[in-house]
């Protein structure tokens, strides 16, 4: 087995319910607790925001860290963090393994050209989710610019700390389906934090949970023979 090097912190919920999902994930597979060993730098969120997910010389560092303490690859419980992923990739000891790109492949396998965008105002207003997205032919829309702050201000403020709310969920709903109406074939939850508030049965198109699948993801490539 390889060892899991895990990029924390970002927000300390999501990384909770990473750790979980791969343990949890294990087990039902195997029916045991020989699951992989998992390191976990849990970075200062305070500072990634206040430099707009752009401190590429922390991830570095962190990735360095985890790379001297055993880890065979990193992963990041977060979706915004990857807008320095192109920036170090190449520029680091163990692979990063892209959250957008394991999430690229799953609708691929659905089939889906098109689809929603939900995350922090940085995933959905920068381009580095969308030009991921679309090297595997796939479009990528968000919601109009007056929903940005109200769905950032609702994962910073609420998620992030397991606030959930019912009038926040219904506002994510409503967003969801106008993604809909404007011919989103599926929707990512692009903030490691959504999925504690939507899942697939708050609407009709596939749900892409981005923390479950790059749990399932990171998981699968520690017990495999090569990255």
């Amino acid at each position: 087995m390889k060892t899991i090097g895990i990029l924390g912190g970002l927000g300390p919920e999501s990384t909770c319910e990473f750790y979980r999902l791969i343990t949890r994930c294990y087990y039902d597979m195997y029916g045991n607790y020989k699951y992989p060993e998992i390191l976990i730098y849990s970075i200062s969120f305070e500072k990634i925001i206040e430099s707009g997910y752009k401190s590429a010389g922390d991830i570095k560092h962190a990735i360095e860290c985890l790379h001297k303490a055993g880890a065979d690859f990193v992963v990041a419980a977060c979706n915004s963090i990857h807008i320095i992923f192109d920036e170090v990739k190449n520029d680091i000891p163990i692979p990063w393994i892209s959250i957008m790109e394991t999430t690229a492949e799953n609708i691929l396998e659905k089939k889906i050209k098109k689809v929603g965008l939900l995350g922090t105002r940085f995933t959905m207003s920068e381009g580095f989710y969308r030009n991921a997205l679309a090297n595997y032919g796939i479009e990528t829309i968000i919601p109009p610019e007056d929903s940005l702050e109200k769905i950032n201000a609702i994962i910073y403020n609420e998620l992030v700390r397991n606030i959930l709310e019912e009038k926040s969920k219904l506002y994510i709903i409503n967003c969801i389906n106008n993604l809909i109406r404007q011919g989103a074939q599926g929707i990512i939850l692009g903030c490691t934090e959504l999925p504690f508030l939507i899942d697939q049965s708050d609407t009709k198109v596939p749900v892409f949970n981005t923390t479950a699948l790059h749990a399932q993801k990171t998981l699968e490539l520690a017990l495999s023979i090569s990255l």
